[in-house]
């Protein structure tokens, strides 16, 4: 709760593309003492997601941190995060929407140009998908992949904090 009053109260600015979307002026904002729980947390799922599901040995660091609002309506453009290895959303208020993922080809495709029918759609097999996201929900994702929200249709602003890690190469 502290957070989030702190969260609200923080200096943002209209986002230039996005009518409705608010981005903290500060781009370190996890640095601040008044988020060192938070920060610890978002760093520890960053971490997991490198041993548990990259399953590399290369340690990771924090290079940016943010907050954005999303007004009833308001939705993220399509956009990726460049020089960036990972990037993590925290939802800390959501009561509606999804975060959606575009890829220019599958991972199948990938190396192989060829047509198949799906069964199942995931994230292997298809070119873009919606996870549906509430409060407290943590996205993990690589950097370079283009991303974006769906409008928020709820009369909450839709508050999320946003951050990107670099690898440590070993």
């Amino acid at each position: 709760e502290k957070e989030m009053e702190v969260i609200k109260k923080i200096e943002y600015k209209k986002h230039f593309t996005s009518p409705g979307v608010y981005v903290s002026k500060n781009v370190s904002l996890l640095n601040s003492k008044n988020f060192s729980s938070l920060k610890k947390f978002i760093i520890k799922k960053a971490k997991e997601y490198v041993r548990d599901v990259l399953e590399i040995k290369d340690e990771i660091y924090l290079t940016q941190s943010w907050s954005t609002i999303n007004t009833t309506n308001a939705f993220h453009q399509p956009h990726e995060h460049p020089n960036t290895f990972i990037s993590l959303v925290y939802y800390a208020q959501c009561k509606d929407g999804s975060i959606f993922f575009d890829l220019d080809t599958t991972s199948i495709r990938e190396c192989f140009n060829f047509q198949y029918t799906i069964n199942k759609y995931n994230i292997y097999n298809s070119q873009n998908w919606a996870i549906p996201v509430q409060t407290g929900d943590v996205v993990l994702f690589p950097g370079h992949i283009l991303h974006g929200s769906t409008p928020n249709r709820s009369p909450e602003p839709r508050i999320a904090i946003g951050t990107n890690f670099f690898i440590t190469f070993l």
